[in-house]
């Protein structure tokens, strides 16, 4: 019997929170959500405590305590974080991958050849060898950076367009 007054109590919460819900505005939809989750963690808590499972939460949340203390200090740096990682999406998302570093440096003929260290005058293989042995010494996985990877990179196309 007690559960099913309970279920009822419970359907008529409901029921008065979707109502006074629909009749709010914006920003006191928002105040509404937040003070619904707080009563919905304290009913949680409160729940526990009834039926003697708090202890477990207890446990978990002191021993979380000594790590939160140390990471508390680095809170701060969350919207330097935050906003690093936008304009490194930004970034990403408005230059092609294949694209290079500094695009706006292009090379001359002369220049990927010394790039790749080569004649004037390489066939297309000895171009696509010299390219393949310096990407294995440059890359950016194996030590290198990005920006000599992209001007080996630009080098090769811009041979390639040359021989071809």
């Amino acid at each position: 019997m007690f559960r099913v007054i309970l279920i009822l109590g419970l359907l008529l919460a409901l029921f008065l929170l979707l109502r006074n819900y629909a009749r709010l505005d914006q920003p006191a939809r928002k105040r509404f959500w937040v003070w619904f989750g707080f009563g919905l963690i304290f009913a949680g808590v409160l729940f526990l405590t009834v039926t003697g499972r708090l202890h477990f939460i207890a446990a978990i949340a002191t021993a979380a305590l000594p790590f939160a203390r140390r990471m508390l200090p680095l809170l701060r740096y969350v919207p330097l974080l935050r906003r690093l990682y936008q304009e490194r999406q930004q970034s990403a998302e408005s230059t092609p991958h294949s694209a290079p570093i500094n695009a706006s440096a292009n090379l001359s003929i002369e220049e990927a050849y010394e790039v790749l260290g080569l004649d004037r005058g390489a066939s297309r293989e000895d171009i696509i060898e010299a390219h393949r042995r310096l990407m294995q010494k440059f890359h950016p996985d194996r030590g290198g950076n990005d920006y000599l990877a992209a001007r080996i990179n630009q080098a090769k196309d811009l041979l390639l367009k040359e021989s071809a």
